[in-house]
């Protein structure tokens, strides 16, 4: 008889070794060795040796060599140079990529691709797309501004605009060698989202060519069906526009293949699995963003890649990626919604509140919970005919051959617990989920629901309970897991955290907050001391919606929306309606401009010809015995012939230690009309810290580098730091993420050691920025690896 299998384990190891968060229990679940100072040859699926540190050494020398000695075959010049860009390996081969630059300039199609063996002993083969020798002038008679002009007439919606970059454009099939402006514009076509790279000929102004980094390929799923997903490059499952969002198999790399058809429909094919693994964890995202506006599974606009075909009953999140096996007759891999969102769900908890996880099996049950929380959430947002929402976790994969693996409306139909008792913190971290589970389903479906949702029980309090819906649920607990402390987390804390986050985000209702302290009660999770209460001091109440929330348009040019108020306690009220936040040169009106709580009113937004191009955010308010407001999202785009400019910065955050500095390149370019002077300030720094620019102005399209440096005095913390470009007709601002403290910054790189994405380390004299989550494999995942580190 098989043992039961659960969904999402924690297994602890050692702690200089990898945290995996798995879908069966840890019994089960394979775990990465502990840090036990045995060096191991590493291989890879098929058991070659990948390359030693040393043999790494050897190739990047010999790739100097055959570089040198092979001028002619890479149409080398004299005013040439090559600098190493990445190295990789498949099976027994080295693969050393090298940027080409000339006079200075990067060439665009003159990387020379250098292989090697394992031991870079031997040159397999160099390659290059270039075929003829450089002989190009290096002026531009072009301007950035008007080439950039060029770039954003490709698109329908332009987002941002690069600033223009200089380069020699040598691609083959493109004909002779050019100097080119190279610009990136980002936003949508008529039908797609849109990452253009664009390439205009800096002499006649003409485009030679371009490429995007969007790809809507069309995936067949077993769980989810033909669905879209967004994929780049020449065919490649990666989402370029969710960073880090990626699938592929066991060796860690994204599927990628000459068409952007995904899949067969068939449960044993890992091309289909990914499929479903990478459709729902795009939509999860989405979730995250639209229904809470949470920016990635880590809150900062972080994504993790996915693997599939793992050999073994299970799936995983490791804290870098998640891993997904298959069931136990082998028919069917485990990645349907509730799966995929349960694994992303354990990253959430992971980089939510204080970050990590606590190590108990109380913690434990809650972090399942959680996983289990997001794939109901999933699948709920989601709304696919073909897996419809519910409240059992894993009932589509049938992982054990006993349908679903929990039943968060009544735990117990599988052995779990329903209610929280002194067992839990001593119960299975499955198990232990259960409590949370019924929880989250009385807060948001209640205790009989209907429209064919089960009923649910309740161990203490009122028998009868009202949810308040799925969406709400999720946003307070959402919210409380940014509550809540490092180490281990208890369901009193869970308790007192919802109640905090359900009266921060409905002020002026007690509905939510009594609904999640009724809900716990009914679990028998007990009140904590000084925990939350709430009072309503007016008993009438309205809520205030505009529709649509946003518009675009020219300077000159005016719109309108409906204000919609509804009653939602007490009596209706008469409600006066205002603005605030219109930009110089508009007025907002109201027709009427007050209201009986119910009832709509027409707003008119009017922009008149010196309104400043721009993203502006109008909050409309509502006033009667209590106020309420909304907003409504307005996009100006300049008169033809109106100068205005663009800012970003680039990267956009950076962790210190305190008394170290970082540095970033702010850059501006001409979004319509001619360049202005741009004069550049900061705010918002912490105390101890200078923030400066180099230089002070620039003229739009050129860049600065912003210096930030911090004091020993400066407290931990992260921070926001406005930086801020005026011009003559219009300002613009930036953000940079600015963390002080904590984490390993400024530490020196070691082995067998759990790095977070934004850890600073030093190693061989150089500093370096972790751009994802991992830990530091002996001899193999030194700083110098691009895919991990950035040099700073």
């Amino acid at each position: 008889m098989n043992p039961k299998v659960k969904l999402g384990a924690v297994a602890m190891l050692a702690a200089a070794a990898m945290t995996t968060t798995s879908i069966v229990s840890a019994t089960s679940a394979t775990a990465a060795p502990a840090n036990t100072g045995v060096r191991t040859i590493t291989t890879d699926a098929v058991g070659f040796s990948k390359p030693t540190p040393e043999g790494q050494k050897r190739a990047v020398a010999l790739a100097a060599k055959a570089i040198a000695a092979q001028e002619k075959t890479i149409a080398k010049s004299e005013d040439d140079s090559f600098a190493l860009e990445k190295a990789t390996s498949v099976g027994d081969v080295q693969f050393l990529t090298y940027d080409r630059t000339y006079k200075g300039l990067p060439v665009y199609g003159g990387e020379v691709i250098v292989s090697t063996d394992a031991a870079g002993l031997k040159v397999a083969s160099l390659e290059t797309a270039q075929k003829t020798e450089l002989n190009v002038d290096t002026k531009a008679k072009v301007s950035a501004s008007k080439a950039a002009n060029t770039a954003r007439a490709q698109l329908a919606k332009v987002e941002s605009v690069s600033t223009p970059k200089l380069v020699v454009h040598a691609l083959a099939e493109t004909g002779a060698p050019r100097l080119a402006w190279e610009v990136v514009v980002t936003g949508s076509s008529k039908t797609a989202p849109s990452v253009l790279h664009t390439y205009v000929d800096a002499v006649t102004g003409s485009i030679i060519s371009k490429w995007d980094a969007v790809r809507m390929g069309t995936g067949n799923g077993f769980y989810n069906g033909q669905v879209t997903i967004t994929t780049s490059g020449s065919y490649t499952m990666r989402d370029t526009t969710r960073s880090g969002l990626a699938c592929g198999g066991q060796n860690g790399s994204p599927y990628t293949k000459s068409t952007d058809s995904w899949g067969n429909g068939q449960g044993t094919n890992l091309e289909t699995a990914c499929v479903d693994a990478y459709w729902a964890a795009q939509k999860e995202w989405d979730m995250l963003k639209d229904w809470f506006g949470y920016n990635g599974f880590n809150g900062r606009g972080t994504g993790y890649p996915a693997r599939v075909g793992l050999s073994d009953v299970n799936a995983y999140w490791n804290g870098s990626y998640t891993n997904f096996g298959r069931n136990q007759a082998n028919t069917q891999q485990a990645t349907p919604m509730d799966v995929v969102g349960h694994e992303y769900g354990h990253a959430i908890y992971q980089f939510a509140g204080a970050g990590g996880g606590g190590s108990s099996n109380e913690d434990g049950g809650l972090n399942e919970s959680t996983g289990d929380i997001f794939g109901a959430l999933l699948e709920n947002y989601a709304n696919n005919p073909n897996d419809p929402p519910d409240y059992t976790v894993g009932e589509e994969v049938n992982l054990v051959g006993s349908g679903p693996i929990r039943y968060m409306y009544k735990p117990s139909t599988n052995g779990d617990p329903d209610c929280y008792s002194s067992r839990i913190p001593s119960t299975e971290v499955h198990a232990a989920a259960g409590p949370q589970n019924h929880w989250f389903y009385l807060v948001a479906e209640g205790t009989n629901p209907g429209g064919g949702k089960p009923a649910s029980p309740v161990c203490a309090g009122p028998s009868s309970l009202t949810g308040i819906g799925i969406q709400k649920a999720g946003k307070i607990y959402l919210a409380s897991l940014q509550l809540r402390g490092a180490g281990n987390r208890t369901h009193a804390q869970s308790r007192s955290q919802t109640l905090t986050a359900a009266k921060q985000l409905f002020p002026n209702s007690c509905t939510e907050f009594n609904a999640v302290k009724a809900a716990w009660t009914a679990v028998s999770v007990p009140a904590v001391s000084n925990e939350p209460t709430c009072t309503i001091q007016n008993p009438n109440d309205f809520s205030i919606s505009v529709n649509p929330s946003s518009a675009s348009v020219q300077a000159g040019a005016s719109t309108s929306a409906t204000v919609n108020t509804a009653v939602t306690a007490g009596s209706a009220q008469t409600v006066a309606l205002t603005a605030t936040g219109a930009p110089s040169g508009t007025t907002v009106s109201f027709s009427p401009s007050s209201v009986t709580a119910g009832q709509s009113s027409t707003v008119n937004i009017a922009t008149s010809a010196s309104t400043p191009s721009g993203n502006y955010t109008i909050t409309i308010n509502g006033a009667g015995s209590v106020s309420h407001s909304t907003t409504f999202s307005l996009s100006v785009t300049g008169q033809p012939g109106q100068n205005d400019f663009s800012v970003s910065v680039n990267p956009s955050s950076a962790t210190v230690s305190a008394g170290g500095s970082t540095s970033a390149t702010l850059a501006t370019a001409v979004t319509s009309g001619s360049a202005q002077n741009v004069a550049l300030s900061a705010s918002g720094a912490p105390s101890g810290t200078t923030v400066s620019f180099s230089p002070t102005s620039v003229n739009a399209g050129q860049s600065s580098t912003v210096n930030i440096a911090t004091s020993a005095s400066t407290p931990a913390g992260t921070y926001t730091i406005t930086l801020t470009g005026t011009g003559a007709s219009a300002t613009h601002g930036t953000s940079f993420t600015l963390t002080v403290g904590g984490g390993q910054g400024g530490t020196t790189w070691q082995e067998w050691k759990q790095y977070t994405a934004g850890d600073v380390v030093t190693y061989n004299g150089a500093s370096y920025r972790c751009l994802q989550s991992h830990t530091s494999l002996p001899g193999w995942e030194p700083p110098i690896v691009p895919a991990l580190w950035q040099p700073i």
